[in-house]
């Protein structure tokens, strides 16, 4: 599921290259690729997190609590970089 996501990306961002590297489309198209691209990252990031609380701080929340909310805090200021 991760891989397809980076797959669509990468396709994205090759599209968008191939329409400014040939100058064609307009403006406006190369900036809908462009936000289409910016929501895609948004949502691997989105899924990535997901992943990280399912696998790793379900099982930390059972051993150690503590541990678990540091990991959780630092996620959380990673994605507001």
């Amino acid at each position: 599921k991760t891989l397809n996501r980076i797959r669509r990306i990468k396709g994205q961002l090759n599209a968008l290259e191939r329409l400014i590297g040939q100058d064609e489309g307009t403006c406006e198209d190369r900036v809908l690729r462009a936000r289409t691209i910016e929501k895609g990252m948004t949502s691997l990031i989105t899924h990535l997190v997901d992943c990280y609380v399912e696998n790793t701080v379900q099982h930390e929340m059972q051993s150690d609590p503590e541990q678990a909310v540091q990991e959780l805090q630092k996620i959380l200021r990673l994605m507001n970089n």
